[in-house]
């Protein structure tokens, strides 16, 4: 069962080749909204042929918590241990290999695969790291530099973290202490893992603030502008999502309709997958619309354990 976008109009490209309009601009709105409910359901079944086949492009269940990585994870208790081995996975774009032979087998087994093999997916950006950053070196020393450091600021926090307020204490961390520019899109993903994996310690019904690809799903379902770059929030002292411009209201008022309406077969978690299965509406609707194309087929076991499905 292909997921088939009917009646669609052409639409004119920015600088940055995105659409200026959603090209289901003729469809209701809720047209588009059950397009995207439909696109999740087929999502969690895998019956499409393009989310079948190009599995590094959607990389994640319906439900972010069930990644391997949080089944792997979710019984280690030592803090160190989890920031440490959280951040390798985050800033080497959730790359598997690499994981499970620092966690299985110890840093210099680490040391000793990265002379032959990939230390990271080579199929995301990885355009956080400051300027001449040998990433593979750095992979064996800079998470754990972090880990050293921020243990002891999250053992002396009694509540629940949020993510967004997790994210940027990390943000905040790598960029006085080590030399980033603008990490807040791996802290993002760390804070992700963090609550998906260890939900009584990190908040994962807590709001997470989508990037590029979310905010063009948004506009696909919802029409009108895009919203990147003109929401306007901060994060207070009780690690809640403060909005502080009109866009950011609309921005929550959007997330809120497709949280909460009937058909999202999204039942826990619902902020942080709608927020994931937006970009990747993304992604779908542009590759069949001959905007974005499948990336270089990567090995699946850089991305997964090799008996692991994504069908649900």
């Amino acid at each position: 069962m292909n997921i088939v976008y009917e009646n669609t109009r052409p639409v004119e490209l920015n600088n940055r080749n995105k659409p200026i309009h959603s090209w289901m601009e003729d469809w209701t709105l809720d047209q588009r909204k059950e397009k995207f409910f439909e696109f999740c359901r087929v999502f969690d079944k895998r019956e499409d042929d393009l989310l079948k086949e190009d599995y590094q492009i959607f990389s994640h269940r319906l439900h972010w918590h069930e990644h391997p990585y949080c089944d792997e994870m979710r019984n280690v208790d030592d803090l160190h241990t989890r920031i440490w081995y959280t951040m390798v996975f985050s800033f080497s774009n959730e790359h598997w290999l690499t994981f499970k032979t620092l966690k299985d087998q110890g840093i210099e087994s680490l040391r000793e695969r990265f002379v032959t093999e990939r230390h990271a997916r080579s199929d995301l950006f990885q355009i956080y790291y400051p300027k001449g950053t040998n990433v593979r070196e750095w992979l064996l020393d800079g998470p754990k530099r972090c880990a050293d450091y921020m243990t002891e600021v999250l053992a002396s926090r009694t509540k629940r973290w949020t993510m967004m307020e997790l994210a940027k204490v990390f943000c905040e961390y790598y960029k006085e202490h080590q030399g980033f520019r603008a990490p807040m899109y791996p802290c993002k993903n760390f804070a992700r893992y963090m609550a998906m994996t260890w939900p009584k310690d990190y908040d994962p019904e807590s709001v997470l603030f989508g990037g590029t690809g979310h905010f063009d799903g948004l506009h696909q379902i919802f029409g009108g502008k895009n919203l990147m770059n003109k929401v306007k929030y901060d994060i207070d002292n009780d690690g809640k999502f403060v909005p502080l411009n009109y866009n950011a209201e609309l921005w929550l008022n959007q997330m809120d309709e497709l949280i909460y309406d009937s058909r999202n077969p999204m039942v826990e978690q619902k902020f942080l997958n709608v927020e994931d299965k937006t970009c990747f509406f993304y992604k779908h609707i542009a590759i069949n619309h001959g905007v974005k194309s499948p990336t270089k087929r990567i090995p699946y076991e850089w991305i997964f354990p090799s008996d692991f499905s994504l069908k649900n």
